[in-house]
């Protein structure tokens, strides 16, 4: 797993508040862990869209950002109707892939729930894989301070 690091002067974290609905939980109220990868879409989906250039506008252009791997580390259990707060980071950006680091927190609170990562690879009009389009690269660069 992506190891976050500290934040870097003038880099964006992207800071996205959820509350647990009863539909993410299992039977003991407790966030089914699946749930996390779209906690973390959510996050991600926002950070990209604070570029300038949203996921919608990407898309358009015939571009996708796809999953290409996914880890998650649980630390400790969020609840039905928690509110929580999902923390998005870019920490690396290569010419055809991108990866990006969370943190759930419960609101108001320092100690991390879950941990994970994603690494996205761009794909082209032809579903292969294509360099990030540069106005979107430079755009994540400079938010990121990379």
């Amino acid at each position: 797993m992506i190891d976050p690091g500290e934040v870097r002067p003038g880099e964006h974290v992207g800071r996205v508040p959820i509350r647990v609905r009863y539909a993410e939980t299992d039977a003991q109220a407790i966030v089914y862990h699946s749930n996390y990868l779209i906690y973390f879409e959510v996050g991600r989906t926002e950070w990209v869209k604070s570029t300038g250039i949203s996921y919608r506008d990407l898309e358009a252009r015939g571009h996708a950002l796809v999953i290409a791997e996914s880890h998650l580390r649980f630390l400790a259990p969020a609840h039905y109707d928690d509110h929580l707060v999902i923390e998005t980071r870019l920490v690396e950006l290569r010419t055809r892939s991108c990866t990006f680091a969370y943190r759930v927190l419960r609101e108001g609170e320092d100690d991390r729930l879950v941990e994970g990562s994603t690494v996205l690879v761009s794909l082209g009009p032809g579903k292969t894989p294509v360099p990030i389009p540069e106005d979107l690269a430079e755009a994540m660069r400079t938010l990121a301070a990379l």
